[in-house]
């Protein structure tokens, strides 16, 4: 019961003492229902089976029970660790006891909190026992809840995992509280891309030609391997299986993934690079970074963060930059690495932006000599044209630089083997055959055709109209696994649907944090919707509190069905979002925030969409992706206003830079003169100033480069060996 003023103060005064504790409440779920069914003698025994428990876990962790509240405890710990490693162990104990008599099997839920409390005759009382109680009511059977603070005072520990649920309200208190389910560490499984029986099905003859490839690399011979196929056939899939195999033997092995449209220049290499920081010592940092860790950290930020007295970053030439970051990258790896090989996994090149091809073109021409060897993987039916990988792929292929596996269709029996694993209810000969002539072997196809068919009344729901053959139109959605995809969805609860299509503009990956923010569900409603998709494999989790689309597929049919004004509304409201969660470090996420902007049209504030736009811009030539820059800058210059001067004049004073560095050099000339005459009419002359000083920077260089035109500077693999 909360506590007056007066109450404490009298309390105290005959000789109340205060302290802080961690408080766990219990409660058997459905206790009530429990003695009707059971009756008196047996639901006795059951609560006193319960009760033993409780006392000898609580023993065993130091802690202290307060009292009974009918079905339930309080319990207090000095300790905030003990009173978790309890709950733990009180939740395995009781399954246990429920598997050794499954006749009497029950369910406990606890919560916990941390704070302060007044004691008063081996009573505790206090605004955080209030908490706990209240956190203890929002679990469910079989679960722990606890408080935040609870959260931040165990810290990162490997025995267990805290997984966060939502903001709640709390009986009796104002504000939302963020409260997280614990679960033992050692149960945390990274999910499985492809759920079937055995877990990964076919594929024999191309994992024998990748374990030759990995083979010659541990002896100094590294390479470059494409996968690629369908949307659907599991090149992802194989490279991950390659991965793990490889590092159970020994190799280090990074991972980063391709973004399609709003991921920043070089993308995987900074999720790469940044997995190397996050598992290496300071000292083996600063060794590896050597003088090149001012420029490496403006791809990895976090390299700053680990190695103490780093230099600030030295201004390079634009004409030399991609040149000295490509190297700095390579010799990064190289170093960190140690005496282990290394395998780089590169996913979903067809969406690689130009900066991110350039530097993988840099080290197919470096890894030759190496223990490295890169796997990229790619959509063959996305390439065209249009898409720079496509060029690239052709030249490194043709150059003998990279190998490339092209995957085909399962073997009838893989597709069983997945199938099998998939329907809890055996399929009939006519039914698998169905799916295997309609998905023709494609991974995907088939476990989304079953699940269909899984979910489906007239088929394999379990009702007494299972059928063995397909309906007219099961047999035209089987033409298309989008139509499958969007029919499945369709099924999905309308909670379930509207988390999915917030989550489908966030991107493919997000955390639970960012779509508690954006407001869209929250609390339990969250939860469960995240539960129910989670079930229906349209997602997976991607690590503490992440998720991510099973398919980009499954992304895409989601975002297919959205009318533009809508999808253009919830863009805004996701950079709203982005904006305030970063706060001041906005501008450092600005290729993020600036896309969600670009992408809400005409709903967004043009002067707004321009300056995160030249933000990223400022960001992307940092590091040397000036075709990325010269993007950016185009779009931000036809949004900005004619009065805007100064915008405009640092637009074009970095499309100049930009220009530079790809060795246009009249073009830059005429970018910086530009930029140059709007500093004069602003009166800022000083920065004109800064202009001339470059532009005639440019002429003594290019006077002296004459009679011979200067070379483009975009990296040092696009020469010609």
């Amino acid at each position: 019961t909360p506590l007056t003023p007066e109450t404490i103060i009298g309390s105290l005064a005959v000789g109340q003492t205060e302290g802080t504790v961690t408080i766990m409440f219990t409660d058997v779920e459905g206790s009530t229902r429990l003695l009707s069914t059971r009756g008196f003698t047996e639901s006795h025994e059951i609560m006193r089976a319960y009760e033993t428990i409780i006392d000898e876990k609580v023993a065993e962790h130091a802690g202290r029970r307060i009292k009974g509240l009918g079905d339930g405890f309080m319990i207090s710990f000095g300790s905030v660790r003990h009173g978790v490693e309890c709950a733990l162990d009180i939740q395995r104990s009781i399954v246990e006891y429920s598997k050794q008599n499954p006749d009497r099997k029950v369910k406990v839920r606890i919560g916990l909190n941390t704070g302060e409390v007044v004691e008063e005759a081996g009573d505790i009382f206090g605004a955080a026992v209030n908490v706990a109680a209240r956190v203890a009511g929002k679990a469910r059977g079989g679960e722990i809840l606890v408080s935040d603070v609870v959260r931040q005072l165990v810290g990162p520990v490997s025995e267990m995992t805290f997984d966060y649920r939502g903001r709640y309200k709390l009986k009796g208190f104002p504000d939302r509280w963020r409260l997280h389910q614990v679960t033992p560490g050692e149960i945390k499984e990274a999910p499985r891309a492809l759920p079937s029986g055995d877990g990964f099905v076919g594929r024999e003859q191309e994992r024998l030609d990748i374990r030759m490839l990995l083979d010659r690399a541990t002896t100094g011979s590294g390479g470059m391997l494409f996968i690629t196929g369908a949307p659907g056939i599991g090149a992802s899939r194989l490279a991950s299986e390659v991965a793990g195999e490889a590092a159970s033997k020994g190799w280090v092995v990074l991972t980063g993934r391709c973004m399609e449209h709003d991921g920043a220049p070089y993308a995987p290499f900074r999720e790469v690079l940044a997995t190397a920081v996050a598992g290496g010592s300071s000292k083996a940092l600063h060794d590896a970074a050597g003088g090149n860790g001012p420029l490496l950290s403006q791809l990895m930020p976090s390299l700053r963060q680990k190695v103490r007295g780093m230099p600030p970053h030295s201004e390079v030439g634009a004409d030399k930059l991609r040149e000295q970051l490509f190297r700095a990258v390579f010799d990064f790896l190289t170093d960190m690495q140690g005496k282990k090989p290394l395998l780089v996994v590169l996913d979903d090149l067809q969406w690689a932006d130009e900066a991110t091809l350039l530097l993988l073109r840099d080290l197919a021409e470096r890894v030759g000599g190496s223990h490295m060897v890169v796997i990229g993987t790619y959509w063959d039916s996305e390439l065209d044209s249009a898409r720079p990988f496509s060029s690239v792929l052709s030249r490194l292929l043709r150059r003998r630089r990279a190998q490339r596996i092209t995957l085909g269709p399962l073997l009838d029996r893989d597709v069983e083997r997945i199938v099998a694993g998939l329907a809890e209810t055996l399929l009939t000969p006519v039914q698998l055959m169905g799916i295997q002539a309609a998905t023709e072997g494609n991974p995907l196809f088939v476990e989304q055709s079953t699940l269909y068919m899984a979910e489906s009344e007239t088929m394999l729901g379990g009702s007494a109209r299972v059928q063995a053959s397909f309906t007219e139109e099961d047999l035209e959605l089987a033409q298309s696994v989008r139509g499958l995809i969007g029919r499945r969805l369709e099924r999905l609860s309308e909670p379930a649907q509207r988390m999915l299509v917030a989550a489908a503009v966030v991107g493919r990956d997000f955390d639970i944090a960012l779509l508690e923010a954006f407001g869209e569900l929250s609390g339990h409603e969250l939860r469960d919707a995240l539960e129910e998709a989670t079930r229906g494999r349209f997602l997976v989790a991607a690590g503490p509190d992440k998720y991510r689309f099973a398919h980009d597929l499954v992304r895409k049919r989601v975002l297919a069905v959205l009318p533009l004004p809508r999808l253009q509304a919830y863009h805004l409201a996701v950079a709203d979002t982005l904006e305030r969660v970063y706060g001041k470090s906005a501008p450092e996420r600005a290729s993020e925030i600036g896309h969600h902007l670009y992408q809400a049209g005409t709903a967004a504030d043009p002067l707004r969409t321009a300056t995160f736009l030249n933000y990223a811009a400022k960001n992307a030539l940092a590091v040397g992706a000036f075709e990325e820059v010269q993007r950016l800058l185009e779009a931000a210059l036809v949004l900005l206003p004619g009065d805007s001067l100064r915008e405009r004049a640092e637009a074009l004073a970095m499309r100049g830079e930009a220009f530079w560095g790809l060795g246009r050099i009249d073009d830059a000339k005429a970018a910086w003169n530009g930029a140059a005459q709007r500093y004069e009419e602003l009166g800022d002359d000083k920065a004109a100033a800064v202009i001339h000083t470059r532009l005639g920077h440019l002429e003594t260089r290019n006077a002296k480069s004459a009679p011979n035109a200067p070379e483009p500077a975009t990296a040092p693999a696009e020469m010609e060996a």
